[in-house]
């Protein structure tokens, strides 16, 4: 203890100006952590410095600290947001960096007692460790960046350790059941209908499916560690489906046809070249194939919310049909029935009440049932989340992957060692993390330290707890937004009314307007503006493709028992059942009660008409389903008949007869008198 005392003493006597000491200039060099490799006691990281500033960075230096273990997940949490790293170690110079220039620089940090100078981790532990770069620009000293972790140290990483002897052991380990979830971003083009190939808005996709892209990382991993029936894939339907539709071929483009886009006359398309907006080829079906193949290996699978939809803003919404889509639609005729039912929420708790179980943090509140996870491990999974303290909010994101990953690993073992784990990583999951997660929960289950517990016997508990978050969600929607998303469900819903579907067209109403349904559903989780404002664009075009074709400025009438002929289009795929409506001051119209307009197709619609003794009447006519909410529309026409303009005409011829033949007989009696 005198020697550990001593080392620590020599450790704080030669370290650097502390960091508080010093300007904090958050951001102005890149600071990531490589890679970590430990062994006989000693870390080896690689860091990557990057300087994008204008000036040169002077007496560079790294330099590591760290605070004694932790051995709760909240002190962990803690530690991160707000530690102090009280105890020094080695640090290493690295001159200086230019302005622009980038390097990887290796620095070998000592561990266990022994070496010099040493964090002097004396017993296998969980430490908050940091590394921090310091520096001179202008003439004066700051600190630049810093990368924060919980870092395990165990026997294997220390020669002079002792190894856990089984009677160590607990008698009656705890349970651990992991949940991975696989999702990614679908960059489907927004305004896809039924039965349209697949365009994607960038090959990103193909890129992650090929070998050693994310997606393909992900699934190796998890095939490749033996979680002996505690793991569980968390799969996202909407990327099954992608990727499966991505086997047979599709387009990378960054805009779509229209589908009720009406054909061009011949003459209009010589000078067009139509080829960049055919889009290219794209380049991973190869690969999209393969990996779908490899889902079948998963003995344990569960449906995430479609496109890690928020199930709450949905349930929100208060739309069946989308809420159906979000929570009912998997992957079944592609990968095989869900092993588990239970709902997944993206954000770790659930504001309405749901008809299946939910797994939630533990400090938040549910109706029913639900299985629950710490708060405190999840926080640490899923830095951010909408039910952590926000006094202990840590952003990982000015660590690097690899400081993360370390971090979550790190936070299993802690958790571990409380009581029963669930451990649910995070949705957008990097290849590090889940690598390093299923290496440490390889390791426990092997060492007997927790015994593995299945995703289907997780206890369900009831709360008294109030509905939602303890605490503000900020990544909530807003009322704004679920207010917009709402229009644009009950607009979808409309369109897929005024539709009917036909026995000879394969394709039903429903299935037309589905990835409508399932755009607003990718909007919920955080494409949000940019989809619903295209989305809604698609609907008033394939709205305005019902429409009336006026006859022209005027309608002319042969005589009064002439019917009026006006033409109904439909560009939608199938067919429109639909009433005319009018709207006239002194007109009566009599109109078919209902019209079925053929798909992608007309029909002319003959209406008798009763009208005043007038020279022009005007009607307003639209189109309306059958319960007069309006399809299309209105236009104006001005009807005249025949008849009454002969009449007039007659009228006029006569009375200028009559004019005449009066002149003429006064020329003639003149004639009489002169003679």
């Amino acid at each position: 203890m005198k020697r550990l005392s001593a080392l620590i003493l020599a450790g704080l006597l030669a370290a650097p100006v502390p960091a508080q000491a010093q300007t904090r200039l958050p951001g102005t060099l890149d600071f990531d952590l490589l890679s970590e490799a430990t062994e006989d006691g000693v870390m080896e990281a690689t860091f990557r410095i990057h300087n994008p500033t204008e000036n040169k960075v002077e007496d560079l230096q790294i330099n590591s600290r760290r605070n004694d273990a932790v051995s709760t997940t909240e002190q962990a949490q803690e530690e991160l947001a707000a530690g102090t790293y009280p105890y020094y170690g080695a640090s290493q110079s690295i001159a200086s960096i230019d302005p622009g220039e980038t390097k990887e620089v290796t620095f070998k940090v000592p561990l266990s007692l022994g070496q010099e100078p040493t964090l002097a981790m004396t017993e296998p532990g969980n430490y908050p460790l940091q590394f921090t770069l310091t520096g001179i620009q202008e003439g004066q000293a700051n600190s630049f960046a810093d990368e924060r972790m919980i870092f395990e140290f165990n026997a294997e990483k220390a020669p002079s350790a002792e190894t856990e002897d089984a009677a160590d052991l607990p008698e009656e380990p705890n349970a651990l059941t992991v949940i991975y979830p696989i999702t990614s971003e679908i960059n489907i083009v927004p305004g896809e209908t039924g039965g349209e190939s697949l365009i994607l808005s960038d090959d990103h996709l193909a890129e992650e499916l090929r070998e050693g892209g994310r997606l393909d990382k992900l699934l190796d991993s998890y095939l490749d560690h033996d979680l002996k029936g505690a793991g569980c894939v968390a799969l996202d339907p909407a990327l099954v489906d992608t990727v499966n539709r991505m086997a047979e071929g599709y387009t990378v483009n960054d805009t779509r046809p229209s589908i009720a886009e009406r054909p061009k006359r011949l003459r209009d398309s010589w000078f067009n070249d139509d080829a960049s907006q055919r889009g290219k080829p794209g380049t991973g079906a190869a690969d999209a194939k393969a990996w779908i193949e490899r889902l079948q290996n998963l003995q344990c699978h569960m449906p995430l919310p479609w496109a890690n939809t928020d199930i709450n803003a949905v349930a929100h919404v208060n739309n069946d049909f989308l809420t159906y889509e979000a929570l009912n639609r998997t992957y079944e005729d592609i990968v095989g029935k869900p092993t588990s039912t239970l709902l997944l929420p993206s954000s770790g708790y659930v504001n309405h009440k749901f008809k299946r179980p939910a797994l939630v943090a533990n400090n938040t509140g549910w109706v029913g049932q639900a299985a629950t996870f710490d708060a405190s491990l999840g926080s640490l999974l899923n830095p951010g989340a909408g039910y952590t303290n926000p006094f202990l909010r840590y952003d990982f994101a000015q660590d690097s992957p690899a400081s993360q990953a370390l971090t979550s690993a790190a936070s299993v073992s802690v958790a571990a060692s409380e009581g029963d784990v669930v451990a649910k990583l995070p949705n957008y999951l990097s290849p590090e993390t889940g690598e390093q997660v299923l290496d440490t929960a390889t390791k426990l289950l092997d060492a007997g330290k927790v015994r593995p517990r299945a995703v289907t016997d997780l206890p369900l508990e009831e709360t008294d707890r109030p509905l939602g978050t303890p605490y503000e969600d900020e990544s909530a929607f807003s009322d704004a937004d679920i207010v917009r998303v709402e229009q644009q469900a009950r607009y979808t819903d409309e369109l897929t009314n005024i539709m009917v579907n036909d026995p000879a067209i394969a394709m039903t109403r429903y299935d037309f307007t589905l990835p409508l349904r399932r755009d607003l559903l990718v909007a919920l989780s955080g494409d949000f503006n940019d989809r619903l404002s295209k989305q809604s664009e698609v609907l008033r075009t394939l709205r305005s493709s019902v429409s009336l074709i006026p006859p022209g400025n005027v309608y002319t009438r042969v005589s009064e028992s002439s019917p009026l002929l006006i033409v109904a289009e439909n560009g939608l795929p199938l067919p429109v059942d639909a009433s005319l409506i009018y709207e006239s001051e002194t007109a009566t119209l009599n109109t078919p009660s209902r019209v079925r307009i053929p798909a992608k197709g007309s029909i002319t619609v003959s209406m008798t008409a009763n009208m005043p003794n007038v020279d022009r009447t005007n009607i307003s006519l639209w189109l309306a389903t059958p319960s007069k909410q309006a399809i299309s529309e209105p236009v104006n026409i001005a009807v005249q008949t025949r008849a009454g303009i002969v009449s007039v005409y007659g009228v006029g011829a006569i009375a200028a007869l009559t004019l005449i033949l009066a002149l003429l007989f006064r020329l003639g009696r003149r004639k009489k008198k002169s003679s």
